[in-house]
């Protein structure tokens, strides 16, 4: 061992210094990109190799004609539109007049109905709700009720006629059987 110890001693005494340390080749760096327009002192060029005289004399448009800055600006503002004016997403459980209304933040109030005495003194109720701002109705047979089932899934309407309403800030309410007028509508109100 000691052999070994002493070898190797006197192969490094024979190689060099001990504290020497061996460097990795350096590597190379990217080329540099070329900073002028192609003559030497020229002006200095952006990525696409233009010079700021060049893309100053694009900039400027004859009388008449729009720069290029104007020509993307006009080009954005109709996809800007379109995504303003894009209908929501079809909700599913919902018809589509009623995921509408929900999306424009307006109170939504369904009304469902089976052709009886309560059904119409309710159904007056509801309509009285007509001249409140923000308020949309919508009425429908108690058979359809499954068409509305997004809002109606956790109610548990049992009987007609049965009123919900449906706020701003999506929380729901509902009220089976007769409804009077000034219930409804504080009701109404008050979900606003």
């Amino acid at each position: 061992m000691v052999a070994t110890f002493l070898a190797a001693q006197g192969a490094r005494t024979a190689a060099g210094p001990a504290s020497q340390v061996v460097q990795p080749p350096p590597t190379p760096s990217p080329p540099k990109a070329d900073t002028t327009a192609g003559k030497p002192g020229g002006a200095p060029a952006d990525k696409q190799g233009k010079t700021k005289a060049v893309k100053a004399k694009a900039d400027k448009a004859k009388p008449g004609e729009r720069t290029a800055k104007e020509k993307a600006a006009a080009a954005a503002k109709p996809a800007e539109k379109a995504l303003a004016e894009r209908k929501p997403a079809r909700v599913v459980g919902l018809p589509a007049p009623v995921a509408q209304a929900l999306a424009n933040k307006k109170v939504v109030v369904l009304f469902f109905f089976q052709d009886a005495a309560d059904d119409d003194a309710t159904g007056k109720a509801v309509n009285s709700l007509r001249d409140i701002r923000g308020v949309r109705i919508f009425r429908d047979g108690i058979a359809n009720l499954a068409k509305y089932r997004a809002v109606t899934a956790g109610l548990g309407v049992a009987q007609a006629p049965a009123v919900v309403v449906v706020g701003r800030d999506r929380n729901a309410q509902l009220l089976e059987g007769f409804v009077d007028e000034a219930t409804l509508t504080q009701i109404t109100v008050d979900a606003r």
